[in-house]
């Protein structure tokens, strides 16, 4: 299995935070929630690669860990497309499934990825985000037709692919991989978790 994270050009990074956060201050979360995904999944010996969709190249390589693999974000625009070139590539190095977390979760941790691997019973299996219906992970064995859903709803419009595919599909319910950041509410709701992490010790530095 080798695990996909998608990371945008730091300059978009969390843009529905703009108005609270500057962009350096954006780039910093990213960075952290980017690093601590990664610190989730590199002691999971089922996963062989880590597969980091993006375009910055000199960042990434800051990570020495074998694991990580860097594959350059294609020049298009909806992430679909681009989940769907990067899975194609993974395919075509002839790996059997793949693991697609998002990004900007902030309560993930080894234990729980190594849940959610357990309880992929073949197929497809998928965690919708608590709120909008989004998807923020899923395992799908390969070769696969799968068409990828991204955004709003995009839980049920997986769902209703993967039936039409007629692919064995798994909901999955694991709490912290269902949290995910993305405005200012969730922000505030990590700050009033409690737990130490980089997170919230930026969230303290600067008294958010």
């Amino acid at each position: 299995m080798w695990a996909l994270i998608p990371i945008n050009d730091f300059t978009e990074s969390l843009s529905r935070l703009s108005d609270y956060l500057d962009r350096d201050q954006r780039r910093e979360i990213t960075q952290i929630l980017a690093t601590q995904v990664f610190e989730a999944l590199y002691p999971i010996e089922s996963i062989e690669k880590i597969v980091v969709l993006s375009n910055e190249i000199e960042w990434l390589k800051s990570f020495e860990n074998p694991k990580i693999t860097i594959l350059k974000d294609p020049e298009v625009k909806q992430l679909k497309e681009k989940i769907a070139h990067a899975v194609n590539w993974i395919q075509s190095q002839g790996v059997e499934s793949v693991l697609y977390l998002s990004v900007d979760l902030p309560f993930v941790q080894d234990k729980d990825v190594a849940n959610f691997i357990t309880q992929h019973q073949g197929g497809l299996s998928i965690i919708k985000a608590h709120k909008d219906s989004g998807t923020n992970a899923l395992i799908l064995d390969l070769p696969t037709t799968l068409e990828f859903q991204f955004g709003i709803n995009s839980f049920n419009k997986h769902l209703a692919a993967a039936e039409s595919q007629k692919i064995n599909t798994q909901i999955v319910d694991i709490e912290h991989l269902s949290l995910d950041l993305d405005t200012w509410n969730d922000l505030q709701e990590f700050k009033n978790n409690f737990m130490h992490t980089q997170l919230s010790t930026f969230i303290n530095r600067h008294n958010l």
